[in-house]
């Protein structure tokens, strides 16, 4: 959680602001708790149809299950999806294919931002 507030905090450092589920939404603690499910869930689909874009950490032997599927919702909706991640040779291909076919994947938080900010432009 820390390298993801550590992204989050250079985006918002260039004027984007950021959704970051944990900080934003919250954790789900007792996964038999279904309102408090509903409640992440419903509060994580309104921050992804709220987006402009997706920023990803990719970064792992397997990337994170949630963060796939929000891959694949905002790539489904048009929405240009980033990653970051410091070996893609691990990277499931769908994954790589969502993030411009590698071309929107950064190997450290200033490559993420110039690709990010070059978007915007």
């Amino acid at each position: 959680r820390m390298y993801l507030e550590q992204i989050t905090a250079a985006l918002e450092a260039e004027g984007f602001e950021t959704f970051l589920p944990h900080r934003d939404a919250g954790i789900l603690g007792d996964l038999s708790d279904i309102r408090e499910r509903e409640r992440l869930f419903r509060g994580d689909m309104h921050a992804l149809e709220a987006c402009d874009l997706v920023v990803a950490l990719l970064t792992g032997a397997d990337q994170d299950s949630g963060t796939c599927g929000e891959l694949g919702y905002a790539y489904a909706k048009g929405k240009p999806c980033f990653g970051i991640s410091d070996d893609v040779r691990r990277m499931n291909n769908l994954i790589w294919g969502l993030c411009d076919e590698g071309k929107a994947i950064a190997r450290d938080i200033p490559g993420l931002l110039s690709l990010v900010k070059n978007h915007r432009s």
